[in-house]
């Protein structure tokens, strides 16, 4: 899979998309990259070999799918997708989708206002996490670093989720993705042999800060 690698590149699309589409999501895109460049660099300290500048970047565009405007649910995911295969990057469009599916290729259909998504993007993002069932480790980052930062800087999990429900609402399936951000936080972590927080500098502060709703 074909992957940006040009950081001044992928600053140039973001900064277009955001042209297009000002809003607080160009900041937490900048906030994810950071906390994912964090975690691979802390991941090869020991002893892997990641490529971090890849996943800087595809941190960094893994919302490019706003430049279209506000969408709700994986709308934007699936419009990222699109743009990223029409350019050529392959790799760069599957963190788009599964950013948005932390549980992977399950429950997809429990995905917030999946109601809302038109039934060719349903089928298509369908396709899409069946193909790519097995993260690898660049997908599993960026999803769950996609849940520690929003536009301020670095946040807890917790607080992140609970942010995230009280503006776009819960459905009696939510628990299920937020299970999946756990799952992968607990693997990381694993592999880190620390708190993923002990690489967020700032973090703590995210406690005395209001939830955004």
């Amino acid at each position: 899979m074909k992957y940006i690698l040009d950081r001044n590149y992928a600053f140039e699309l973001i900064e277009w998309a955001y042209s297009q589409n000002p809003g607080p999501w160009f900041k937490h895109s900048i906030n994810v990259a950071k906390a994912t460049e964090n975690i691979l660099i802390e991941l090869n300290k020991n002893g892997y070999d990641f490529d971090v500048g890849l996943g800087y970047n595809a941190a960094l565009l893994h919302d490019i799918g706003r430049y279209k405007g506000f969408t709700k649910s994986v709308i934007h995911s699936f419009d990222g997708y699109i743009y990223f295969k029409k350019i050529g990057f392959t790799g760069n469009a599957i963190v788009c989708v599964t950013h948005s599916f932390p549980c992977m290729n399950e429950h997809i259909e429990k995905a917030a206002d999946w109601s809302l998504v038109p039934e060719h993007m349903k089928l298509k993002l369908v396709e899409i996490l069946n193909e790519n069932s097995t993260y690898d480790i660049y997908n599993k980052v960026i999803t769950l670093c996609d849940a520690l930062a929003d536009a301020e800087g670095f946040t807890t999990l917790e607080k992140r989720l609970v942010s995230v429900g009280l503006r776009h609402g819960t459905t009696l399936h939510t628990s299920l993705h937020w299970k999946g951000f756990y799952k992968i936080k607990n693997e990381l972590e694993g592999l880190l042999n620390k708190s993923i927080y002990k690489l967020l500098p700032g973090v703590e502060d995210s406690i005395y800060t209001n939830i955004d709703h």
